[in-house]
């Protein structure tokens, strides 16, 4: 296994990160795998217990590791955290930030359905077809259609396989939570169901060229729909 490096520059903390990266990184180290304590990681490396502390909070804000108070330092699992509310805040205050929403969706959501035709499961098409029947049995309730629409095209992206896509829609949620509201109070339930209905057939009949044109005019629909909502 690698082993901590000790740091000479003057800004220990910057260091202290990147020494630690380092060791993560190039001992490849797992998720879940104990550091060493912070007593031992800073002598190691040639800092202050403080400028460890504050290297480890650094190292936990941008998701690398997990402090858990009474337990050994671990390795953290991949997540999109870090980036999800900068991002996340940065499109909200784009006032155009919803259409240029669904223009970046109509690429990155066709590639999606085109992977989940030839990939997703029988649990992925279940999913599916149980948010089409509980947004249909719910058309009364904003919230209930919002949340299973949301989870419609979740499970197409749980069915590609590929969790970097998941990594860049997870800080788009609110943007596409707010997205789906408008277009629902804009349009209805319907054409929410009809585009979802002939996505969720042509996945099942495992045809990727027939699941991306679907996707593309439910896009459309959306598109037309915000634009109407925005009178």
């Amino acid at each position: 296994m690698k082993a901590l490096k000790s740091v000479r520059a003057a800004n220990k903390v910057e260091q202290a990160v990147h020494a630690v990266k380092d060791y993560i990184m190039e001992g490849d180290l797992k998720p879940g795998q104990k550091l060493p304590t912070e007593t031992e990681m800073a002598k190691r490396i040639g800092v202050s217990k403080f400028s460890m502390r504050e290297a480890l909070r650094v190292l936990e804000a941008q998701g690398l590791i997990d402090i858990t108070q009474g337990r050994r330092t671990r390795v953290s699992g991949p997540s999109a955290r870090p980036s999800t509310e900068i991002l996340s805040m940065a499109l909200r205050r784009s006032k155009s930030s919803l259409l240029d929403l669904v223009e970046a969706r109509e690429s990155l959501e066709v590639a999606i359905v085109r992977l989940a035709a030839l990939r997703a499961e029988i649990s992925h098409i279940d999913t599916m077809r149980k948010t089409i029947e509980e947004i249909d049995g719910n058309r009364g309730d904003l919230q209930i259609c919002v949340q299973k629409d949301l989870e419609f095209h979740d499970a197409l992206v749980q069915a590609t396989g590929n969790i970097v896509f998941e990594w860049m829609l997870a800080p788009l949620a609110e943007l596409l939570r707010e997205s789906r509201r408008k277009t629902i109070l804009s349009a209805g339930v319907d054409r929410v169901l009809d585009g979802h209905r002939s996505i969720l057939e042509a996945v099942a009949e495992r045809n990727p060229d027939k699941a991306s044109e679907c996707m593309r005019v439910h896009l459309s629909m959306a598109r037309e729909d915000l634009k109407r909502s925005r009178g």
